[in-house]
């Protein structure tokens, strides 16, 4: 039953990209939440479960996914991330955006715009002060959102003010 739900998780953070191995993360995930000390320990990653022990599989989820995540500690370097990911079809970071919440709020009808509609969200903990977020198509936010709060995965819509 869990390993089903990760399965649809992970299909639904990854669905539009290109993804060779994603049986793989899907398997190392499901790796992870059912053995979380055997994971922990074949990525060195101990410091993890010092701080949280339940965090296993959330640390999984940044571990696998980072080459899809966007990591940054200020919003104008996420911004031409996010831009890069994008084929730079955002264009410059706007003029005047001081703060987080302003900048998503200025980026999401931009992102309404692409075929499908897309959306920015924080996914799992990026383990230090930068903002993690991933890009991911709009119509699976809301299962996404669900099933991060069943499988215990940090998440939060960035269109939703701090």
């Amino acid at each position: 039953m869990v390993e089903e739900k990760i399965e649809k998780f992970i299909d639904l953070l990854l669905e539009g990209y290109d993804v060779a191995n994603k049986q793989e993360i899907i398997s190392n995930c499901s790796f992870s939440y059912t053995n979380p000390a055997q994971y922990i320990a074949d990525n060195e990653a101990e410091w993890v479960i010092e701080s949280d022990e339940d965090g296993a599989f959330e640390f999984s989820v940044t571990n696998e996914l980072f080459s899809f995540l966007i990591r940054g500690d200020k919003i104008d370097e996420v911004h031409e991330l996010i831009d890069e990911s994008l084929n730079n079809i955002i264009g410059d970071f706007p003029m005047g955006v001081k703060y987080v919440s302003d900048y998503f709020a200025w980026l999401q009808p931009r992102l309404d715009q692409e075929n499908p509609p897309l959306e920015i969200i924080e996914l799992a903990d990026s383990y230090s002060d930068e903002l993690q977020v991933m890009i991911v198509e709009k119509h699976n936010v809301e299962n996404i959102s669900k099933l991060c709060q069943e499988l215990k995965v940090h998440f939060k819509r960035t269109t939703i003010p701090y």
